[in-house]
């Protein structure tokens, strides 16, 4: 039975949990709060008329974090991910791209290869096993259960854009005319004498360029793609640390040494009071022996007895208080293999005994001297052992279903016996045990030391005092020096940016600046454990930047342009030998320079297109007029020209042409489609 048919079996119970868990245990709570605020409420964007709204495209954001994604690049992920279906659903509908349950298994355990589910999970051979172990251990809870829906609906998604994607990239093709022409660009050669005149070595005072010139060279050219800029904000911030105060600190000790007094002279079971006073469902923590050597309270734990409370004591960022449960010894890890004969419902008691009858006559044929790789094979219905034998390499305790660990890990190195699970009827066997180590189950009540109210509203004061003093950049710069605050500044920040100079969770802050004038100055904005005030010194609209941007590189260009007319004019006639004398150069040769790289050795940096073009366009023998390149003003004078060879087929050219389109297509596809697209990004 795969997978997938468990999963059918409780489908009642699975709708409950995707439509009540999303919204309540599985989504986080400000992920909920969300869908009630002005962000949630309204919609976000627009792709070819169809809204995309915040409650979606947030819950969508909260369900990755939940799965455990992350990272600045997770909304931009979910974004495109959200925006593309729109634009390609009906292509995939029309198409009949989908994932069938078993092509799902099969990506997960066999031998079907997405290239997201190597990026995303399967990255080395660990990860491998890590994730095929964790998804099929996902099915022994009901909310493992919700969560493999979620990433079988993820995965699903992105096997889909895969399809399509191969579906492009399988119909483009490279012809032989194509390939012809490849190989006569790097085949081709020519070889010509040359008088350079490179701009550096031209004296700025020669060209006489005045502002007009720079404007009226940033008129000709601010439209060309290489000046194009994205729209994008130039902030500068200062951070005020929120903190919280050694009063703080102090009355959260004050506070557990109450509750110790409390739990000392309580009839409550232990996990009852511990669970009330954390708010949490009760989870004994159980600690080694040397994970604890070195921490002065913690070490403690070994020399008291059951039922001793410790504390409360600091640990990193929290004071702790804890009580002695109960010391034992344990292997810290297991290895086992196994043969599941999974069950259509494993409460069903007939069901059971079925699959118990034939899990004892497995175990007779091992006495018998069968393989149990090769009846793990046959037999077993986990597609992420069988094929190893079933072997499962160690693992630690809280990684596998309660019974099937506890089996591991409490018997001998050599047993061997069924075992019932929510998934069915496993036959184990012990294979390794690592060396028992002593270990300590405690309760423990943990409180974080934060900043109280008070402390928050005095760091919220002093910035908005600071904000209200920073009336110009000076003045911000000036108030942050004078009180300590470090500042940072972040150019051309983008309007989806999720982290700025090192700011994470920058949203409102980048929200902010697109919504503020230049000269403005923000409101304290809470981020990352520090009020954020910014300054927004720029503003930058998509398209042709504005002259003060870019009068740097726009004078650079007018005298270049200046320097190229100039000696232009003074290479126009005359011979080689003479035009090189006349502005202080030499003859030079350029040997056997193909069209594909039009590079010439000792002549700059840059390549010279214009050059090496008109290299093989004038007949050999003949003088050029003057050329300006890139790297300065040229004369050339071909001296000979060999063709390519003739071959009988281009074939290698064709599919080094092929291989390199291909490689690209994915992302041109992307380009394209969005592009194309009606498209509307209100994110912020």
């Amino acid at each position: 039975m795969s997978m997938i048919q468990q999963i059918r079996n409780r489908q009642g119970l699975l709708i409950v949990m995707i439509g009540i868990g999303m919204v309540g245990f599985l989504v986080p709570y400000d992920a909920v709060m969300a869908l009630f605020s002005q962000n949630g409420s309204r919609d976000v964007g627009e792709v070819n008329g169809v809204a995309v709204s915040g409650a979606q495209y947030q819950m969508e954001v909260q369900e990755r974090r939940r799965l455990g994604f992350s990272g600045d690049q997770l909304t931009e992920e979910v974004w495109n991910d959200i925006t593309s279906s729109i634009v390609l659903g009906d292509d995939f509908s029309d198409l009949g791209l989908t994932v069938s349950d078993e092509e799902y298994e099969e990506m997960l355990f066999g031998t079907v290869f997405s290239p997201y589910m190597n990026r995303a999970f399967y990255s080395n051979a660990e990860t491998k096993g890590f994730w095929q172990q964790n998804f099929d251990a996902m099915l022994g809870t009901d909310r493992g259960i919700a969560d493999f829906m979620s990433y079988k609906r993820l995965i699903g998604a992105k096997r889909v854009r895969e399809k399509y994607d191969n579906l492009v990239v399988s119909g483009i093709y490279s012809n032989s005319l194509e390939g012809k022409y490849d190989h006569a660009g790097t085949n081709r050669k020519v070889t010509f004498n040359y008088v350079f005149k490179s701009f550096n070595s031209i004296d700025e005072t020669e060209v006489d360029v005045t502002d007009g010139d720079v404007k009226a060279y940033y008129k000709a050219h601010k439209d060309e793609a290489q000046f194009k800029q994205n729209a994008g904000r130039t902030i500068t911030f200062a951070r005020i640390p929120l903190q919280a105060s050694a009063k703080d600190a102090a009355l959260i000790e004050e506070g557990l040494n109450t509750i110790k007094t409390v739990w000392e002279n309580t009839e409550a079971s232990d996990s009852l009071f511990v669970s009330n006073e954390n708010e949490a469902p009760f989870t004994a923590t159980v600690l080694r022996k040397s994970d604890v050597e070195t921490d002065v309270n913690e070490a403690t734990f070994f020399d008291a007895k059951e039922g001793d409370l410790i504390g409360p004591y600091l640990k990193k960022t929290s004071y702790r208080l804890a009580k002695v449960m109960e010391f034992f010894s344990e292997p810290d890890s297991a290895a086992c293999r196994h043969i599941l004969l999974k069950a259509d419902n494993a409460e069903n008691a007939e069901e059971m005994a079925v699959l118990m009858k034939r899990a004892d006559s497995l175990k007779r044929a091992l006495r018998r001297g069968a393989s149990f790789d090769d009846l793990a094979e046959r037999f077993s219905e986990d597609p992420g052992s069988k094929s190893k034998g079933g072997f499962y390499d160690m693992f630690p305790r809280g990684r596998m279903v309660a019974p099937f660990e506890n089996f591991c890990f409490e018997n001998k190195p050599g047993s061997i016996e069924a075992v019932k699970t929510s998934f069915g009827v496993h036959l184990i066997e012990v294979m390794e045990h690592t060396d028992a180590v002593e270990q300590v189950r405690i309760a423990l009540i943990e409180r974080v030391i934060e900043p109280s109210p008070s402390t928050a509203r005095e760091s919220y004061g002093a910035a908005s005092e600071f904000a209200i003093q920073a009336t110009s950049r000076e003045s911000f710069m000036q108030s942050a020096g004078d009180a300590g605050y470090a500042t940072n500044s972040a150019t051309d920040v983008l309007r989806n940016a999720q982290s700025v100079s090192g700011l994470r969770n920058a949203t409102e802050l980048v929200a902010w600046a697109y919504g503020a004038e230049a000269g403005e100055v923000s409101n304290p904005i809470l981020v990352d454990k520090n009020y954020v005030v910014g300054y927004l010194d720029r503003i930058t609209e998509e398209g042709a930047p504005l002259f003060e941007y870019v009068e740097n590189e726009m004078r650079t260009g007018a005298v270049k342009e200046a320097k190229g007319e100039l000696y232009s004019d003074r290479m126009v006639a005359g011979s080689m030998e003479e035009i090189a004398t006349a502005v202080g150069s030499s003859v030079a040769s350029a040997t056997n320079i193909a069209l594909k790289f039009p590079t010439v050795n000792g002549a700059g940096s840059l390549p010279e297109p214009d050059v090496v073009g008109m290299a093989f366009a004038i007949p050999v023998g003949n003088v050029s007029a003057p050329i300006v390149g890139n790297n300065g003003v040229w004369v050339i004078a071909p001296t000979s020209s060999t063709d390519a060879a003739a071959k009988s087929d281009y074939l290698t050219e064709q599919t080094t042409l092929l291989s390199r389109a291909r490689g690209a297509a994915t992302i041109r596809i992307s380009n394209a489609m969005m592009d194309a697209a009606d498209l509307e990004d209100n994110r912020n």
